[in-house]
C-alpha cells in the first residue's frame, strides 16, 4: 500500500510517501518512507524483485477524471484512460529532488478544456504569486463535467466525503498526487520487464470476482482510499504510516479469505461499467 505525495522537495515524515508491504498472510514485512518519488521507485522495484508471485499494489490517488474530460483534453472520440496517462507522462517533469511542473501541466489542461468546452475545471494553487491558468479558488461550475466520478458519488451517498480530482491544492486534496501518480505508474512500465508484468485495475483487468486474481509474476495496481477503513492509530505515531500498515493488512486478509473478490465486484449498470473501464476508473472496495 502506497501513500503517495506530490511534494516539490524531498520530505520524510508527515505528508510524505509511505510504503507498507505485507506477505500473503497479512503480516507487515516492511515499512518505507522514501523522501523522493525516485527513491520510491527504487524501493518498489526492489520489493517486486523479491517475489515471483502475484502482487497487488494499492495507491491512494485517483486513476481517472469524471466522464468527458479525456475527449475534451485530447479531442479524439475514441480516447481512453491510457491516452490520458500517456499524455500526462509526456508532459510531467519530475527530477530526483522532487521538483516538478504539475501546475504548468494542469494549466495546459485547463487551456485545452477552455478551447474545447469552455471550462477550466482544475483549481487550487498555493503559491505566493498567482499562476496563469490555475485559479486559487474553486470554479462556480465544472460544467460540462461532474465534480465527482461515479465511484466518488457512490461513497458520498454512503456518508463519506472524498475530495474531487479537480482540486490540486490545500489540505486533503488529491489532484496533484493524481497527476504525479499517473505519470509515475506509466513511467514504471518502461523499466525492465515491468510493462509485461503490470496491469491496472479495473482498466485492463475488468471488474468482477476474478479480476484481481492475476497470474504468477503479475503486478496489479489498484486505486485504494484509506479513509474507507478504520485505521489503527496505535500502529505508528504518524497517521500516514498507520494508514498504509492497516490497509495493507486488510488487503492481504481480504485476499486470503476471498472477500477481495467481492471488493472487486461493484454493482454497475452496463452504461456505468463502460464509463468506468473507459475513463473514470473505480476505487477498490466501493460496492
Amino acid at each position: 500500500m502506497i501513500d503517495w505525495s506530490a511534494n516539490s522537495s524531498p520530505k520524510k515524515g508527515k505528508d510524505s510517501i509511505w510504503i507498507a508491504v505485507a506477505d500473503s498472510d497479512g503480516r507487515v514485512e516492511a515499512l518505507g518512507n522514501p523522501p523522493t518519488r525516485h527513491e520510491a521507485t527504487a524501493l518498489l522495484i526492489a520489493e517486486l524483485s523479491k517475489t515471483a508471485g502475484r502482487t497487488l499494489v494499492g495507491c491512494d490517488f485517483s486513476f481517472g477524471y469524471p466522464s468527458g474530460f479525456i475527449t475534451a483534453l485530447i479531442d479524439e472520440r475514441a480516447a481512453n484512460w491510457r491516452d490520458l496517462w500517456l499524455w500526462v507522462r509526456d508532459r510531467i517533469h519530475d527530477d530526483e529532488t522532487n521538483r516538478n511542473n504539475r501546475f504548468a501541466v494542469a494549466a495546459e489542461m485547463n487551456d485545452l478544456c477552455e478551447r474545447s468546452v469552455s471550462s477550466r475545471p482544475l483549481w487550487g494553487y498555493p503559491g505566493a504569486q498567482a499562476l496563469g491558468g490555475v485559479s486559487r479558488y474553486r470554479p462556480d461550475s465544472y460544467a460540462p463535467f461532474d465534480e465527482f466520478r461515479l465511484t466518488e458519488q457512490r461513497v458520498r451517498s454512503e456518508g463519506h466525503r472524498p475530495f474531487s480530482s479537480w482540486q490540486l491544492a490545500y489540505p486533503g486534496s488529491v489532484g496533484s498526487q493524481m497527476l504525479m501518480g499517473m505519470a509515475w505508474i506509466e513511467g514504471l512500465r518502461r523499466i525492465g520487464d515491468l510493462d509485461e508484468r503490470v496491469s491496472i485495475w479495473p482498466f485492463e483487468t475488468g471488474v468482477g470476482e476474478m479480476s484481481l486474481e492475476g497470474t504468477s509474476g503479475e503486478v496489479v495496481f489498484a486505486e485504494v482510499w484509506p479513509s474507507m477503513f478504520e485505521i489503527d492509530r496505535s500502529r505508528h505515531e504518524i497517521l500516514d504510516a498507520a494508514q498504509v500498515m492497516t490497509v495493507v493488512e486488510r488487503l492481504a486478509q481480504a485476499d486470503a479469505d476471498l472477500s477481495l473478490r467481492k471488493w472487486a465486484s461493484p454493482q454497475l449498470s452496463d452504461e456505468e461499467q463502460a464509463i468506468v473501464l473507459r475513463e473514470e476508473g473505480w476505487t477498490l472496495g466501493v460496492l
